[in-house]
């Protein structure tokens, strides 16, 4: 595996988006020789594709993910990948035959980080400010790439996982070095000095949000000291980040929609679909949209439908939860050939007018979230529900009763807040807080998935046979296992996880 990554990384270094106009092209020529000036760093940067992660088997783990029985008889190719992850399935994981896009997108993300940290030097034209920036971008992007990769494929950090395997570190771009796997401790510190590296960065705020700055390094480290229990540190990291003029929330109050409405031959009438405001904006709307801090997405398949579960459709006031209005399509199934109900479909920004693609960078509502949580749980719950109450004005409709959250204790307060949490940020980061949750301090808040499905095994679905399906508490299936293919291109250097 080691050197067909190194090949396909060098053959993709001149590949660069040529459709959003905000970002720098890579010069053709001499795109593959070592770096040598400022230019081709500022065109690795500028790579569009460096701002996406892809994602499906941990957006069909989640609770959120809402796939029955009934719309799987619908689909007339279902992705192996998504009956996978509906059933936690470990085996048809292992062998899948395609490639582990996750995989490869994110050693690609450290590929080209360690190739500006290990070349830095040899660049004659940057002055001492750029290659500090420079330097502290390479270092972030490689903390959020093995962020990702231990979020999927490593079980959930603790005291108790810590000698558990964690990820291959790569250092360098030889397609040489070792690809076994440290510990889940040796791969959390990585990330962690990685990140203070970043904020050696000399940019206190910038508009430009595929740049890093002070403020988008600190909110990663809310994010990363909440995920790891360090609640004063959690909230340190998140006041930080939020002293931010430039990232701030967004009023949904001030959002429209997008009126999506098509022929219905069946009726004979018209179907109306009011898409998110996000939906219509273009890459250079999105990359800069008000509550980044950091500009990356995850890459949905189309393929998979983001049909949501009942669970996660009562958890919102639909008369006045503008998250509510905003992003659940109402009909949406319906246009996609699926008649199901209750017919809604998750939608947030777009790509080539289909792909959805949902925030995987931080943004000011989760760093009030990370904020909030770490409050509620170092017994600051009353400060707590104040800071949560500062997004829900935001997401609310104005002039609703009863908008602000109250909690009678801390425990309560962490119910509150883990609630808003949940319809503030549902699929991608409901599977991570699954994980993370089974393992912190309290158990109240602990989350076991059921799901009613076909039986699965092996890549195999058997439409004849109902089972029941349960993802025990601290389940070994947190860690999705590392595809067969991989282990085997790396000449078994990497291990598989325990299950």
């Amino acid at each position: 595996m080691r050197k067909t990554i190194y090949t396909l990384l060098i053959a993709s270094a001149a590949i660069l988006s040529s459709c959003d106009d905000y970002l720098s092209k890579m010069p053709n020529e001499g795109a593959n020789e070592p770096l040598r000036n400022s230019a081709q760093i500022d065109a690795i940067f500028g790579n569009s594709n460096l701002l996406k992660s892809y994602t499906l088997n941990s957006l069909t783990s989640s609770d959120d993910f809402g796939w029955t029985t009934e719309l799987m008889d619908q689909v007339p190719y279902p992705d192996e990948a998504v009956f996978n992850g509906i059933v936690w399935d470990i085996k048809g994981t292992e062998n899948t035959k395609g490639e582990d896009q996750v995989w490869s997108t994110e050693f690609n993300r450290i590929f080209y980080a360690n190739l500006i940290i290990n070349e830095i030097d040899n660049i004659t034209d940057l002055t001492p400010e750029k290659r500090t920036d420079d330097l502290a971008q390479a270092h972030f992007l490689r903390a959020l790439a093995n962020w990702e990769l231990a979020s999927i494929y490593c079980r959930p950090y603790s005291q108790e996982t810590l000698n558990s395997l964690g990820l291959p570190l790569k250092r360098t771009t030889d397609y040489e070095e070792s690809m076994e796997r440290a510990t889940l401790a040796d791969t959390y510190k990585f990330i962690e000095d990685d990140l203070k590296e970043a904020l050696t960065t000399t940019r206190t705020d910038v508009d430009k949000r595929w740049l890093v700055s002070r403020p988008a390094v600190e909110a990663m480290l809310s994010r990363f000291y909440l995920f790891t229990q360090q609640y004063d540190k959690a909230l340190q990291a998140a006041d930080e980040a939020l002293t931010s003029t430039v990232a701030k929330l967004k009023d949904f109050n001030e959002l429209t929609h997008i009126d999506m409405s098509y022929g219905d031959e069946e009726s004979g009438g018209t179907t109306e679909l009011l898409y998110p405001e996000f939906w219509g904006y273009s890459a250079n709307e999105y990359t800069n949209y008000d509550e980044f801090y950091f500009a990356t997405v995850y890459r949905t398949y189309d393929m998979a439908y983001i049909y949501p579960s009942e669970e996660l459709l009562s958890a919102y006031d639909r008369d006045n939860d503008l998250r509510f209005e905003q992003f659940f399509v109402k009909g949406g199934m319906k246009e996609q050939g699926i008649n199901i109900e209750p017919d809604y479909y998750y939608r947030m920004f777009s790509e080539y007018s289909y792909t959805t693609l949902l925030p995987s960078g931080p943004t000011v509502a989760e760093v009030l979230l990370n904020k909030a949580e770490a409050q509620a749980r170092l017994g600051q719950w009353e400060e707590a529900m104040q800071t949560v109450n500062l997004l829900r004005v935001k997401r609310m409709r104005a002039g609703a009763a009863d908008v602000l959250l109250t909690a009678s204790s801390q425990e309560d307060a962490v119910k509150q807040i883990l609630a808003e949490r949940h319809r503030e940020m549902p699929f991608i980061m409901r599977w991570q807080d699954i994980r993370r949750l089974a393992y912190n301090e309290t158990t109240y808040d602990d989350i076991v998935p059921t799901r009613t499905f076909y039986a699965v095994d092996n890549n195999h679905m058997d439409t004849d046979e109902v089972r029941e399906y349960t993802l025990p508490l601290k389940s070994p299936r947190y860690a999705q296992p590392i595809t067969n293919q991989e282990i085997s291109r790396s000449g078994g250097q990497l291990k598989q996880n325990e299950y």
